[in-house]
């Protein structure tokens, strides 16, 4: 499928792995520069490897940031200067019954 992605850039929030992951991957394999972001250097390395390895010739880069806190966010809007394609698949929560969770306001 041809989603006319090429040449536009995205940005995937939590996406060095599960459905954050598949969809950077799909994005990068339709020809979308993409970023990853993580927490963690490791995770973010292994991801844009494994991104790699199925497309050699996919654009893809990756951030280190913790897109939960002030600081993350000010850094991710400090390297990424503009973007076509956001997906942010952060969730922050905590486990707990449905009826006791508030919004985060």
């Amino acid at each position: 499928m041809d989603l006319k992605l090429r040449g536009k850039s995205a940005l995937v929030s939590g996406s060095t792995a599960g459905i954050g992951f598949a969809i950077a991957q799909n994005l990068a394999q339709e020809g979308a520069s993409v970023t990853i972001a993580g927490r963690s250097e490791q995770r973010v390395a292994e991801a844009i490897d494994k991104i790699k390895q199925s497309n050699p010739e996919a654009q893809v880069s990756g951030i280190v940031a913790d897109l939960a806190t002030k600081a993350g966010a000010e850094q991710v809007l400090q390297q990424v200067s503009s973007i076509d394609i956001l997906v942010n698949n952060l969730g922050i929560y905590e486990p707990k019954p449905f009826a006791e969770i508030t919004p985060n306001l």
